[in-house]
């Protein structure tokens, strides 16, 4: 890594998560190892185990257990938070999609929109740091974020809206180009005025 940047190159660096015998915080320590090469860009791809590799012997033997989509995001989530907030882009979230990939797959976290997914679950975190923040907890609420965060806001199949209702939340939602993608503003109003945009519905 060194010599990649003392001749002028850009550097990049990639891990894997879900490894065998490894765990989310093998996995954190990892992270935290390659951000202190300072490189420029970092790739993370959950682990996809693959028809006749050693790794697929083992899971077939019960050896090696690769994690689940719902925690592969959380843990990927946390990761990607790390890196951008040092600076260092994330320019690839899993694995790019491929007929090859889906026909021989056999265990293991592939999603084509793994990123969203990823985006997601950190707004949504901060989003209950911010209720929890103004001691909201639960009503009608209006929430503010980047237009280019509404989607994700809102969650794959509006998961995020279901897990507010869930917790006695009921949101609509503005949008305000001078928010940060991960910022959100929040607002309670006893009645609401606006619903979610149609659109997301």
């Amino acid at each position: 890594s060194d010599m990649i940047k003392a001749h002028g190159f850009s550097l990049g660096l990639q891990m894997m998560t879900g490894l065998y015998r490894s765990s989310d915080e093998t996995d954190r320590k990892t992270a935290a190892l390659l951000a202190d090469l300072k490189p420029d860009t970092m790739r993370i791809y959950p682990t996809v185990v693959l028809k006749n590799t050693e790794l697929d012997t083992l899971y077939r033997q019960g050896l090696y257990e690769p994690p689940i989509l719902e925690t592969t995001v959380a843990l990927c989530a946390e990761l990607l938070r790390f890196f951008e907030e040092r600076h260092i882009r994330v320019i690839r979230l899993g694995l790019h999609d491929s007929e090859s990939l889906r026909h021989n797959m056999t265990a293991g976290v592939f999603h084509p929109a793994l990123r969203e997914l990823c985006e997601g679950e950190i707004l949504y975190q901060n989003t209950l740091s911010e209720l929890s923040r103004l001691g909201i907890r639960n009503g009608n609420v209006i929430f503010t974020v980047h237009p280019s965060s509404v989607s994700k806001f809102v969650g794959q199949k509006r998961k995020n809206l279901v897990r507010l209702q869930g917790l006695g939340i009921t949101a609509a939602i503005r949008q305000n180009s001078s928010l940060e993608k991960y910022q959100i503003s929040i607002e309670k109003i006893e009645k609401m005025a606006t619903a979610i945009p149609r659109a997301l519905d």
